[in-house]
């Protein structure tokens, strides 16, 4: 069975992310697989300290909820990210996660692990879907490095309304799809 992690870094409960990532996630239980969904806000992790202690021994020595959400991603087939787009990027609380991932590659930059498919998901006020593509590509290349390749990108521009996914069919449509093909 193939296990698939999800992150909310949306400080909105049932705001437009979420909307989202519940969607891919439903797509991926009704593909057979076994889901995790952590909530960011609601998780207690400290910021990154640079040791890079993770680096050589892949495993992070600050003890928090850190621990099992990376446990979680160590495991998984599929991870997905979904975020709300604040001051032209990820909110705080993913960057906060992102940080602290160092320990998915070695020393010399490699993957520890094997590829993992990932989701993208990004909610955004601006109407322009172009608005922050130089943001999301470099999210990508970053995640890359980290062995986890980008398979698909659900984006929501325009997003103001709490329930702007949630009133868009063909992006539901798309966020199901993309769980469901994972």
């Amino acid at each position: 069975m193939k296990k698939v992690v999800a992150f909310i870094g949306s400080p909105r409960k049932e705001g437009n992310t979420v909307t989202l990532i519940k969607e891919v996630i439903r797509g991926a239980q009704d593909a057979g697989a076994e889901t995790t969904i952590f909530n960011l806000y609601d998780m207690n992790i400290k910021p990154c300290q640079g040791c890079f202690v993770c680096r050589r021994t892949g495993q992070c020595i600050i003890q928090d909820d850190f621990q099992n959400m990376f446990k979680h991603i160590v495991e998984a087939d599929a991870v997905v990210f979904g975020s709300p787009v604040y001051m032209w990027q990820v909110t705080a609380q993913m960057k906060l996660l992102w940080d602290r991932l160092c320990g998915l590659f070695t020393e010399d930059f490699k993957p520890r692990y094997a590829a993992k498919n990932l989701i993208m998901v990004y909610s955004q006020g601006n109407p322009n879907p172009q608005a922050f593509q130089t943001a999301f590509q470099t999210n990508e290349a970053m995640l890359k490095m980290l062995g986890l390749h980008a398979v698909n990108t659900i984006l929501l521009p325009g997003g103001r309304e709490t329930n702007a996914a949630a009133n868009n069919k063909e992006l539901l449509s798309k966020a199901y799809e993309a769980g469901a093909a994972i």
